[in-house]
C-alpha cells in the first residue's frame, strides 16, 4: 500500500513539473527580449520569476508542484548557459547542475538574432525544470538508484525539459 501512495506522488509530481515547464517554456518564446538572454537580467530574472510562480500558487498560498516551497527555484540554482548558434548541437548538458532548479538557453542558427525577425528564421528557447520529489516510504530511498536522503529530507530528483520555437518579434 505504502509504495502505491509513493509512486502516487512521484507521478503527481512529475505530472505538474512537465505543465509548470510547459508553461514556462511557452511563456518564454513569445517574450520580446532582444537578444534574448537579456530576459535574465531583467529583475526579477526571467524565466526564473515565471516559473517560481507556476510552481507555487501565490493567490492560494500553496504548491502547484508537491513539494515545493515558495521560492525554492532562486538565483542561486537558476542557470543560464551561453546561447547556441548550431543548431545540430545539444543546448543542455546532459545532467542538471543541481537537484533543485531552473536552466535556460536560447538556441538559433548562426548569422539570425534572437527573438527572430521573422518566420524564416528558427529560434529556440529550451527550459529545463528540476524538483526534488518528497519520498513518503521509509526506507524507499536507500534502494539503490530510487532517491537520496541529506540534511533537507529524502526526496527522488525529477527532471522535465521543454522547447519551444521562439515568435517572431514586430
Amino acid at each position: 500500500m505504502g509504495g502505491i501512495i509513493q509512486y502516487g506522488v512521484i507521478f503527481a509530481t512529475k505530472h505538474a513539473l512537465i505543465q509548470v515547464g510547459r508553461d514556462v517554456g511557452r511563456w518564454a518564446a513569445t517574450q520580446s527580449y532582444g537578444p534574448c538572454r537579456a530576459a535574465t537580467t531583467q529583475s526579477p530574472a526571467q524565466p526564473l520569476d515565471h516559473a517560481d510562480q507556476f510552481a507555487w500558487d501565490y493567490g492560494n498560498n500553496r504548491a502547484v508542484v508537491l513539494g515545493y516551497a515558495a521560492h525554492e527555484w532562486n538565483a542561486s540554482n537558476f542557470t543560464v548557459y551561453p546561447d547556441v548558434t548550431d543548431l545540430t548541437t545539444n543546448a543542455l548538458p546532459p545532467s542538471p547542475p543541481n537537484s533543485e532548479g531552473v536552466e535556460v538557453v536560447w538556441s538559433y542558427a548562426s548569422g539570425t538574432t534572437c527573438p527572430p525577425a521573422n518566420s524564416t528564421a528558427a529560434a529556440f528557447v529550451t527550459i529545463r525544470l528540476t524538483h526534488r520529489a518528497p519520498v513518503l516510504l521509509p526506507g524507499f530511498p536507500y534502494l539503490p538508484g530510487l532517491g537520496t536522503c541529506d540534511s533537507s529530507g529524502c526526496y527522488l530528483t525529477i527532471t522535465t525539459t521543454s522547447m519551444f520555437r521562439m515568435e517572431p518579434q514586430p
